[in-house]
């Protein structure tokens, strides 16, 4: 007599149960396999170049020792398997997790753990989707300057999906992660260091500190002497003297020392063939003068004197006065010239009108001569 199995039958509720176990394994098994496995699992970021440890999920599976089976997939491909003597692709931890070492891009991908125990029953399966990043490089600062402000440029050599920061003597600025920075001149303090730093899902780079500094390019010097009666002095006459750095050389080999200004010389020391010049700068720019040989004559040494003030000037002032002096002298002469010659002209007019103006007289008669008396 055939038994008829209800749904209250216990050989009927193992049957389900083993049917429903094996559906669950194969649905475990088919999926990773149609490409479905991870699709909605999130990225394990890795860095190129780096170690990557990829965990299977089960706590405490090195307890089990050699008594269970472990198998690795990569994109459906198998690279480990502690069951099969083939070669392994791969290593794995002490617990059976994935040791992934030196890192490259194709090792991009989904990887899956199925554990089974001794009686190949499955007991787990994870699955990992690792996505590979290049490592961020060391970011490079550099700063352009403007009337007004100073712009701060964080250069990164791989700038896709870069997060950048700012900092301000180590403290990080807030609210600025943009690739450059814009600071007003105002604000701007010599002792204050600037830094970004670079940063993607797996790696971080920080640039070195930078003190930035915007300067005036120096202009070419121009060189002057004066002699006095022992010594020459040299004069290094720069445009912008503001922060300039003042170097001296003679015949081209930098005297050591001499940073200032000016430059003396005793007499006693200066040859007609030694050329001296100055350098000045400001950070990054430079300029020279050109070379100079100073040379003093007796009139530079000792000034001539007159009447106690230096002779240039005695010749000036007598030189003005003598002119003057002549000027009048011409003056009066030609004045006096004239006034001669007008009295000439009234005297010619007064003889030229006498005759007129006095009539001649008739010349006495002649008569007997008078005798006197006795």
């Amino acid at each position: 007599m055939n038994r008829v199995l209800t749904h209250t039958d216990p050989v009927c509720n193992r049957c389900n149960h083993s049917f429903r176990m094996v559906l669950v394994v194969l649905i475990s098994l088919i999926l990773p396999s149609l490409g479905f496995a991870g699709a909605d699992e999130e990225c394990v970021y890795a860095t190129v170049g780096k170690t990557k440890v990829i965990d299977h999920d089960y706590p405490g599976l090195e307890l089990f020792e050699q008594s269970f089976h472990l198998r690795w997939t990569h994109d459906s491909k198998i690279v480990y398997d502690n069951k099969k003597n083939t070669a392994k692709k791969y290593q794995t931890t002490k617990n059976g997790s994935l040791l992934l070492e030196n890192l490259q891009l194709d090792n991009a991908g989904t990887y899956q753990a199925t554990i089974y125990d001794n009686l190949g029953n499955h007991m787990k399966s994870t699955v990992t989707r690792l996505c590979l990043l290049v490592p961020v490089s060391k970011p490079r600062l550099t700063h352009t300057c403007t009337d007004s402000s100073v712009t701060l440029r964080c250069d990164v050599g791989n700038p896709v999906n870069v997060h950048v920061t700012w900092s301000r003597n180590r403290n990080t600025l807030p609210g600025q992660t943009g690739a450059t920075l814009t600071i007003t001149k105002a604000t701007l303090k010599p002792e204050d260091s600037y830094a970004c730093t670079a940063s993607i899902k797996t790696s971080e780079e920080k640039s070195d500190d930078v003190h930035p500094e915007c300067t005036v390019a120096v202009s070419k010097p121009r060189l002057t002497h004066t002699c006095t009666d022992s010594s020459v002095t040299l004069r290094c006459d720069v445009g912008n003297p503001v922060n300039v750095h003042v170097t001296w050389s003679r015949n081209r080999n930098t005297l050591p020392g001499q940073t200032g200004a000016a430059l003396t010389i005793t007499k006693a020391t200066l040859k007609p063939e030694d050329s001296y010049a100055c350098t000045a700068s400001i950070k990054d720019s430079e300029e020279k003068s050109d070379d100079v040989h100073p040379e003093c004559t007796d009139d530079d040494s000792s000034p001539v004197l007159l009447f106690g003030m230096e002779l240039w000037l005695m010749v000036l002032i007598l030189a003005g006065g003598g002119g003057l002096l002549l000027i009048l002298i011409t003056l009066g002469c030609v004045c006096r010239s004239r006034r001669q010659h007008k009295r000439r002209l009234e005297e010619e007019e007064e003889m030229r009108l006498a005759p007129l103006t006095h009539p001649t007289r008739p010349p006495p008669t002649k008569g007997p001569k008078l005798t006197p008396a006795p």
